[in-house]
């Protein structure tokens, strides 16, 4: 490396911190774009590149700013705690004109990259925009099962497979909430308590499904777009195109239940093989696997959603396509 503190800075130096392997391309942009499998795929924002500096040509004010303004959104993006990558990056960029040097810092740019890198699923809850889709409301009785689909698609092609990796590289969740305002009796009670708040919005992440009040309430184990369950066989694999359960819950067991056979079931697939589009389907499931199979009113409401990073690093909008309610 030719970085030394107060040296001019070559072409190579800005190369390093901004667009070969290890850069800020790495994760601010995408060097893996179309990828479908982790750890690579897990790489990228989706922001605009930033462009390499030929050796032996200068670097400009405007290509160094362009950097410090790429690690300054990310620093936004993941939260106050990484502000020690402040040091080597200044609050304004380097006035055009005057030499572009290195500057005298405690750490190094690249171990503020790499900080950087390391962190890059984090996001800090202010960077995010929560948004509600359109609610579905069940209007028949139910005895054994009740199902409501749906679909979130961020776009056709290998776009869309890549905008639906940028939506979760940035923090972004697909959210799915639930109530029972119309619950009297006692089974009914424990179907509301199971779905709706304090439990409710489930949540699924790049790398987790939780609900709002525990992270590991799977039967099996809390998965989310990736699979990333240690010792599993498909580790660092995206969903398959066959449903898989992302969260199985009994409604509950002991004091305060009615039953404790019935369970809320969460499941979902991607609409196609991985990297042809970015569409998911998701499934939830309310399962009375009781002999009695009481009757259960209508009045459960499903209501879809997301929550999508909106402030430094804007994430990718998917489209939420309510499908079928069963009964309706």
């Amino acid at each position: 490396m030719t970085y030394l503190t107060g040296q001019p800075i070559l072409a190579l130096d800005y190369n390093t911190f901004a667009t070969l392997a290890n850069s800020m391309n790495r994760v601010y942009a995408d060097l893996h774009s179309g990828t479908t499998t982790l750890p690579n795929a897990g790489f990228g924002y989706g922001r605009p590149p930033l462009t390499s500096v030929s050796v032996g040509a200068p670097v400009l004010a405007s290509e160094w700013s362009s950097l410090f303004q790429d690690m300054r959104n990310c620093e936004i993006h993941q939260g106050a705690a990484f502000s020690d990558i402040t040091p080597p990056v200044p609050s304004s960029g380097p006035v055009t004109g005057n030499p572009i040097i290195a500057l005298n810092t405690p750490i190094t740019m690249q171990a503020a990259v790499d900080l950087l890198t390391t962190n890059k699923h984090n996001v800090d809850p202010p960077q995010l925009s929560i948004v509600a889709g359109t609610s579905v409301t069940s209007t028949t009785t139910w005895n054994a099962s009740l199902v409501f689909t749906f679909q979130v698609n961020f776009g056709a092609g290998a776009a869309g497979w890549n905008n639906a990796r940028y939506f979760f590289n940035t923090g972004g969740s697909i959210r799915l909430s639930g109530s029972y305002t119309t619950a009297t009796t006692p089974v009914e009670i424990d179907w509301r308590n199971a779905i709706s708040a304090p439990v409710s919005p489930f949540s699924f992440y790049w790398n987790r499904t939780q609900s709002a009040t525990n992270s590991n309430d799977s039967v099996n184990y809390p998965r989310g777009f990736w699979d990333t369950k240690p010792g599993s066989p498909t580790i660092n694999n995206p969903l398959p195109t066959t449903y898989v359960e992302l969260y199985k819950k009994f409604t509950g067991g002991g004091s305060g239940h009615y039953y404790t056979t019935n369970y809320v079931l969460i499941e979902a697939k991607l609409n196609a093989a991985a990297g042809t589009n970015g569409i998911i389907d998701f499934r939830i499931s309310l399962i009375d696997a009781d002999t009695t199979l009481d009757p259960k009113g209508p009045g459960i409401i499903f209501t879809p959603g997301y929550a999508v990073s909106a402030s430094a690093i804007p994430g990718p909008i998917p489209t939420i396509i309510n499908g079928t309610l069963t009964p309706p």
